[in-house]
Parts: structure tokens; sequence; C-alpha cells
């Protein structure tokens, strides 16, 4: 159900960001001032990780660890998945699904340029609800299918729709996993 809407029509283009080194404390300070649930984490116009909130409890609350001695490079999730802005908001969605994502980073030409969330795709096309549900309701077989490793969409290096296998953290088709 492609949408014939791109990912850079729906992204925030001036998304929320740190450095890795600025210390936890000055990000929360930060996601609380810009009222945000996260933070990319960006060197030299460079994607180099993303915290979120979950990221705050997990890994920073639960291990009590100081917060203003911490730096968010400690914390972060490394390897972000992300996608270029010429996407289709559909396989975005169907992407941060299976990712179990609700924010997408965009990336064009190795440099970030915006960040797409679940709201930004529900303001743009409210009809793609239904697998905004799906995110927090996955069908059992679906996770299998994605933990597994595989699952049918667009292939990330060359967008040829079809089977696609994940590898190191990137969706590919047969022919450009090889």
């Amino acid at each position: 159900m492609k949408t014939g809407i791109k990912i850079m029509d729906a992204m925030t283009t001036n998304p929320a960001y740190v450095s890795p080194e600025e210390s936890v404390h000055n990000c929360v300070k930060k996601m609380i001032n810009e009222n945000v649930g996260s933070m990319l984490v960006v060197e030299e116009g460079k994607l180099f990780g993303i915290v979120t909130e979950r990221d705050m409890l997990n890994k920073v609350i639960a291990k009590d660890i100081d917060i203003k001695k911490t730096s968010i490079k400690d914390v972060m999730s490394k390897k972000p998945i992300h996608a270029e802005p010429d996407l289709d908001i559909y396989d975005a969605m169907i992407l941060m699904r299976l990712e179990e994502i609700r924010r997408l980073p965009v990336v064009d030409k190795g440099n970030v340029i915006g960040v797409l969330t679940q709201k930004d795709i529900l303001s743009i096309q409210p009809e793609l609800y239904d697998l905004v549900i799906e995110t927090f309701n996955i069908r059992e077989g679906d996770r299998k299918a994605s933990l597994n490793g595989f699952m049918e969409g667009n292939c990330y290096a060359c967008k040829s729709h079809g089977p696609l296998t994940k590898i190191g953290g990137t969706w590919l088709c047969d022919s450009c996993k090889e």
C-alpha cells in the first residue's frame, strides 16, 4: 500500500540532538526543554546513535549511573536503524513496526537531515493508524519472522521489493546480501 508520500515530506526537519560526549544530565535537560522522548546522537553531521527515554530508564536509572559524569555515548543505542529521505512512509512504517521502534532517523548522503516519528506519519497519513496499532500488538508470527531475520519489503540498498534478509541490522534482498 504505497502512499506516494516520501519520508522527507513528513519528517521533522530539525531533530533534537546531542553530541556523544554530552553528559547524560545535560541530555536529559535538553529532552525536557525540547519536550522530546529521544535525542539523536550526532557528531559532525553523522548519525552516531540515538538515546531514548527507555535507554534512560534501562541503562541509567536502573543501573544507578552518575548522570553528571557519564557521557551519552556510554548509554545510547549504537548503530540505530535509519532510512533515506525518498523511502515511502508506508515502507517506513513497516520498517518501524518490524524493528519495534517509534523514531526513525533520516540520513541523506551520510548526514542526518531529520527524524520520522509515528506521530509525523499519522499527521500526514492517518489511514496508517492500523499499522501503528500493530506496532504495539505485533502478532507472534510476525515477531518470529522478523526476529528470525526474514521479511518482505524494499531492499535498503537497491530499493527493489521482495523477500529480505536482515544482515548486520540492515534489510537486504538476495542480490544485495552477497
